[in-house]
């Protein structure tokens, strides 16, 4: 019975370290706001500036460290999409998704209408491998983190905010533009500079928390 609390307290220990990841990205997320100049926030913030381009680096470094940590009885699947996904992450940072053809091949209408033949094949074939990755992770270890979460498990915990933390820069990215096209709201400078800080900053937190993922995933007893 002792040896049963004991890992139950270790468990919800360690779970706690994915949301105290995201909480200091947050608060640093806001310390930059206050600390700098909103001109200064929205130039280390912009578009292949220094915060993107660490993002970039550091998806694609979370991408081999899913590949070099994995467990010997780790089914291939998992890291390989995981890695996938990590890769397209990166790519999106780098706006490759429109780069080659001048609009979104992320959207139903390049399919639909706006794309060439040629770019909707190109496209699609590179899409097809991210979309079966994601579609594995979701559909063959959702149940898996749904169990994890009814006992702590600590990398159950880190996917759900990861997936929170993406919401929360999803929400932040495309807050201005909705507020300006829906409802004629123009932000500030000051709090567009807070918008974009906690985008990009939340943003920087999905890498780390993969990363975060990976190790705990590592560090489970081996199974039997």
């Amino acid at each position: 019975m002792l040896s049963m609390n004991r890992t139950a307290l270790s468990l919800s220990t360690r779970a706690v370290a994915a949301p105290l990841v995201a909480l200091a990205f947050l608060v640093l997320a806001h310390v930059i706001w206050l600390a700098l100049p909103a001109q200064a926030t929205m130039a280390l913030m912009s578009e292949h500036g220094p915060v993107e381009g660490l993002n970039v680096a550091l998806y694609v470094a979370v991408a081999a460290l899913v590949v070099l940590w994995r467990r010997p009885e780790d089914d291939w699947r998992l890291w390989t999409s995981l890695a996938i996904v990590m890769l397209a992450f990166a790519a999106r940072e780098m706006d490759w998704h429109k780069a080659f053809t001048g609009t979104s091949v992320l959207k139903f209408s390049f399919f639909l209408r706006d794309g060439q033949p040629l770019h909707r094949v190109v496209a699609a074939a590179v899409l097809l491998p991210v979309a079966l990755a994601s579609a594995y992770l979701v559909l063959r270890q959702g149940p898996v983190l749904l169990g994890g979460l009814r006992r702590l498990d600590p990398v159950a915990v880190t996917v759900v905010v990861f997936a929170l933390t993406l919401v929360v820069g999803k929400v932040a990215d495309r807050a201005p533009a909705i507020l300006a096209e829906e409802h004629g709201i123009v932000l500030s400078a000051n709090v567009r500079a807070w918008q974009t800080s906690m985008e990009e900053v939340m943003e920087l937190a999905l890498a780390f928390l993969v990363a975060l993922g990976a190790w705990q995933h590592r560090q489970r007893d081996p199974m039997p």
